[in-house]
């Protein structure tokens, strides 16, 4: 009779314990994929992610930029707006991103770039940069209405800016 007391002690304090093993065996197996994940991450790139922070980032776009290696680019955008959404860097990367799309003839996407700055940052000092680029890519898709109404906008929100003093030479020319 002990030993049936003791076996049935056993059981009822080791099946409490195994139902509490599994969810930390699963956590384990979640972890060890996640740091396999980060490994493959480091042995293809050559870069812990971890370590990097908005400033190495947006140094190594401008570089990707400079170099006009538009994947390095999209990729390092990407990921500085994702993990740092509020650094100094992220109005600056996006209008290097409207740029470079310009700059391979996708003026759709530099668009797209340029409003999403004017929409996220909007006390951005790329503001008024951003706006007249946007003009200009419209002037290329041969939007003329769109283009003077973005160089209006500037002239009006931007007064004495470089950007306001070239949107008047361009609205000359419209006329």
């Amino acid at each position: 009779m002990k030993q049936l007391r003791l076996l049935a002690a056993t059981v009822l304090l080791s099946v409490p314990m195994s139902v509490l093993a599994k969810p930390a065996a699963q956590a384990h197996k979640q972890s060890s994929k996640d740091l396999s994940q980060q490994s493959l991450l480091v042995e293809l790139t050559g870069k812990d992610i971890s370590k990097e922070n908005d400033i190495t980032l947006y140094a190594e776009m401008v570089s990707a930029y400079q170099s006009d290696d538009e994947i390095a680019f999209k990729s390092r955008l990407q990921s500085l707006l994702s993990r740092f959404p509020q650094s100094s860097y992220a109005d600056n990367a996006l209008f290097l991103a409207g740029r470079m799309a310009v700059d391979h003839n996708n003026y759709a996407e530099a668009i797209k770039y340029f409003a999403r700055l004017e929409k996220e940052y909007p006390r951005s000092n790329k503001l008024g940069a951003a706006k007249f680029a946007k003009a200009m890519t419209y002037k290329k898709m041969n939007l003329p209405e769109f283009a003077k109404r973005n160089l209006q906008e500037v002239r009006v929100k931007f007064p004495g800016s470089p950007e306001s003093f070239r949107a008047d030479a361009e609205l000359k020319m419209f006329k």
